[in-house]
């Protein structure tokens, strides 16, 4: 997660992520808020409502004096949720805590199945799929590019691709995969015969003959009963 973000949340929930930054020999917490930026709104409705509930939690009426009090930090019925790992698993959330009771554990739980919806990159609707071996949640744009990317295109030309479909790079490449068409070379009805035909046809469409013409099948004329 961005810095901006975490140090967000951490502003926010200080009692929470109180361990932001600490001792790596001591907690996990050394390393920070360890998932992507499409989770953040998501850990910050978490976050808030368990503060809430552990703040109401800490909070008790006192019939003899008609006043409220705090609980305070080290009475045995004192709560509160302390961030142990934050971290991306098999493509969904992982939130680890010191301390909370079972309302704040079901919180978490939600928290970790939603996240299996939700795009950990943007925040958009997703479903978790698995990719070279890898599971995560993103949803199509973000899964797009994300292969587009591992065959070593930039951030721009990715971004060309999902919304400039005519340009000279994108017609080089597989609008199914985002590989080049050459590569898909030997494999029956592939992408790279489709780019023959296609340039064929444009040729032909321009007045312009290449020397190995696409073979489109005629049509066959069903005879009238």
């Amino acid at each position: 997660m961005k810095l901006e973000l975490q140090n967000d949340l951490v502003k926010a929930y200080p009692k929470i992520f109180k361990n932001v930054g600490g001792d790596e020999t001591k907690t996990c917490m050394a390393h920070g808020i360890q998932c992507n930026d499409g989770w953040y709104d998501l850990l910050d409705t978490l976050c808030y409502t368990m503060q809430r509930h552990c703040n109401v939690t800490n909070t008790r009426y006192i019939i003899e004096t008609d006043k409220y009090e705090f609980v305070e930090e080290g009475d045995p019925e004192y709560v509160q949720v302390v961030a142990a790992q934050v971290k991306e698993k098999l493509g969904t959330l992982r939130f680890y805590v010191d301390g909370g009771d079972v309302s704040t554990e079901a919180m978490i739980e939600l928290a970790e199945a939603m996240s299996g919806r939700i795009c950990e990159l943007c925040g958009s609707p997703a479903k978790t799929s698995r990719d070279s071996g890898w599971l995560h949640t993103t949803c199509v744009d973000c899964n797009k590019r994300i292969r587009l990317e591992r065959q070593g295109w930039k951030s721009g030309s990715a971004e060309e691709f999902l919304t400039d479909t005519d340009s000279a790079s994108v017609q080089s490449h597989c609008h199914s995969c985002g590989v080049p068409w050459e590569s898909h070379m030997g494999i029956a009805g592939t992408c790279a015969e489709n780019a023959q035909l296609r340039k064929g046809l444009k040729e032909a469409k321009e007045g312009k003959f290449s020397k190995n013409p696409p073979k489109i099948k005629p049509t066959k004329k069903k005879k009238k009963k």
